[in-house]
């Protein structure tokens, strides 16, 4: 048996307008009105965020998520937006400027000029409960071969500023701007980790250890490994498919010696070309180097993860959630398909929006 970890979401949305269906800069009068720690405002002023608490199982991450995106899509049309589940704005740029009012953000912009440019793009967070950092690290160098798969499951930013981007996550091309971003190395250590931030840090590479935007990371403020990257995902559902199958890498990680992986440079253009592609499309198998498509990767990701799932008993909701996605498209191709029946992206972003009462998928 392996031990069903903790876990947690962080999930960010942008803020549009109900009538233009751009983005606006509401997310910090938004967050202002809701009580509690939970709900957050992000770089751009057009984002908010929604932080789950430690769940112990997929029932209490859904409740949770339930809760929050509807208490942020409440909130947002009482300031005449709507709040949109996607990793880009498929009309307008999201910003920054303008950034939220925070001395940190405006500091990164000061900071890296141009580089912060449309940097509002929305993702998913998965935190997974580990001992302390070292287990983290552990979980990390695991999880490495298997991001693109993450990343090709999750894809959900086709459009952005009016057109197709021809990506399936645009998000994922423009958070690699940062200069500590992506697949991360092979960490010998915890003490390996540090070092190498603290070094960048020194030498002014990123303004703070928030900074490392690697795809896995151990978290900074919670005893947890955080794996980021995927876009945020258009349903609930979605959302707990990434974060069964991460806690599933954890739980495996912890258990299994370490194995050889691809080079850096392998994953890097394997995770390129997930973004690219998507499920439908071409992608890159790390392992062999050969091409595949996006469901190779899942379901190798998947059989991998197996024993993880069936101990946490969240492989018959995996299987189910698959199938769906197998008969419905993954985030981006139901976008792009919401475009060629509509033929207009307004509607795309209303097929993106949260439902004030309840989640539809």
């Amino acid at each position: 048996m392996i031990a069903a970890l903790s876990l947690g979401v962080e999930e960010e949305y942008l803020v549009a307008d109900a009538v233009t269906r751009r983005p606006i800069p509401a997310g910090a009068a938004i967050v202002d009105e809701l009580s509690g720690k939970d709900f957050h405002t992000e770089l751009s002023a057009a984002q908010t965020e929604f932080a789950t608490p430690v769940c112990a199982d997929l029932a209490s991450l859904r409740r949770e998520l339930h809760r929050g995106r509807t208490t942020l899509a409440e909130a947002a049309r009482a300031h005449g937006a709507l709040l949109v589940a996607s990793g880009t704005p498929p009309l307008g740029r999201p910003g920054p400027p303008p950034v939220t009012a925070k001395e940190r953000y405006r500091h990164l912009v000061a900071a890296y000029g141009a580089l912060a440019e449309d940097q509002g793009v929305c993702g998913c967070h998965v935190h997974v409960g580990v001992p302390d950092v070292d287990h983290a690290i552990r979980a990390a160098n695991h999880i490495r071969p298997w991001l693109p798969a993450l990343l090709v499951l999750s894809a959900n930013s086709p459009f952005f500023d009016g057109r197709d981007t021809g990506h399936a996550s645009w998000r994922t091309a423009i958070w690699s701007r940062w200069p500590v971003c992506g697949v991360p190395p092979r960490f010998r250590s915890a003490t390996a980790y540090e070092h190498l931030v603290e070094r960048m840090v020194d030498a002014e590479v990123i303004t703070d250890p928030g900074m490392v935007y690697f795809y896995v990371r151990p978290s900074r403020h919670v005893p947890t490994v955080e794996v980021r990257v995927a876009d945020v995902a258009a349903t609930v559902e979605e959302a707990l498919l990434q974060a069964a199958l991460t806690r599933a890498l954890v739980s495996t990680a912890l258990v299994t010696k370490p194995k050889k992986d691809p080079p850096d440079i392998v994953l890097r253009a394997a995770c390129a070309r997930a973004a690219l592609a998507g499920l439908s499309g071409r992608c890159l198998d790390a392992a062999s180097g050969r091409p595949c498509t996006g469901w190779d990767l899942v379901d190798r990701l998947v059989a991998h993860v197996r024993p993880a799932l069936r101990d946490a008993d969240d492989l018959g909701f995996v299987e189910h959630c698959l199938s769906w996605l197998r008969a419905r498209g993954g985030g981006a191709d139901r976008q792009r398909l919401v475009l060629r029946e509509r033929g207009d992206l307004r509607a795309v972003v209303d097929h993106l929006s949260v439902p004030v009462t309840g989640i539809s998928d």
